[in-house]
């Protein structure tokens, strides 16, 4: 009976050192696969530029507006709904390594939408370009900063880095339901 306790003992022990080491591996994951690794309040400007389309975007600390376009405000859902797909975007696989083809892959200097998020300071927190992928319609090419290599990102993001102010603006008119009269 003593042999068993011993064994028991010995399981009980292993299985415990193992659920610790597994607790302290997943509280160290690393966000490698992870394209952005910023919080969407240091964000406070957002430069979009396409061919000779560029649109920038500025957090004044309580609204979004966008830069030479005073008659517009920007839509909120539409803000809102590209920082939620742009922040959790991830790389998958690695689509080249020879920046000779970025152009085939859409994410060459002239080809790509290029996308960069700038801090209060306005120093450059993240860039990339991002190219629409001709092989899988579900995701969007992308190259991470100045790098060469070129990646399948998790999600097609090229429709939602769009260098139109209209796209992310809107008119708002006056409330005719106020009355001028007093």
């Amino acid at each position: 009976m003593a042999k068993y306790r011993i064994w028991i003992i010995g399981l009980v022990s292993l299985l415990i050192l193992f659920s610790l080491s597994q607790f302290k591996q997943n509280s160290l994951d690393t966000r490698s696969d992870q394209i952005f690794n910023i919080d969407k309040s240091d964000i406070f400007r957002i430069n979009i530029h396409q061919g000779i389309d560029s649109l920038s975007l500025s957090f004044n600390g309580d609204n979004w507006s966008i830069i030479n376009h005073d008659s517009l405000q920007v839509k909120d859902n539409t803000l809102n709904g590209f920082f939620d797909k742009l922040l959790n975007l991830k790389r998958t696989s690695l689509v080249s390594k020879n920046p000779s083809k970025w152009d085939k892959f859409m994410v060459g200097d002239s080809t790509g939408t290029h996308l960069k998020f700038y801090d209060y300071n306005k120093n450059t927190l993240a860039q990339i370009t991002v190219g629409r992928s001709n092989a899988e319609w579900s995701t969007s090419n992308i190259r991470i900063n100045d790098e060469p290599e070129v990646y399948h990102s998790s999600e097609n993001v090229s429709w939602q880095i769009n260098p139109s102010p209209t796209y992310w603006g809107e008119v708002v008119e006056p409330d005719s339901t106020k009355s001028d009269s007093q």
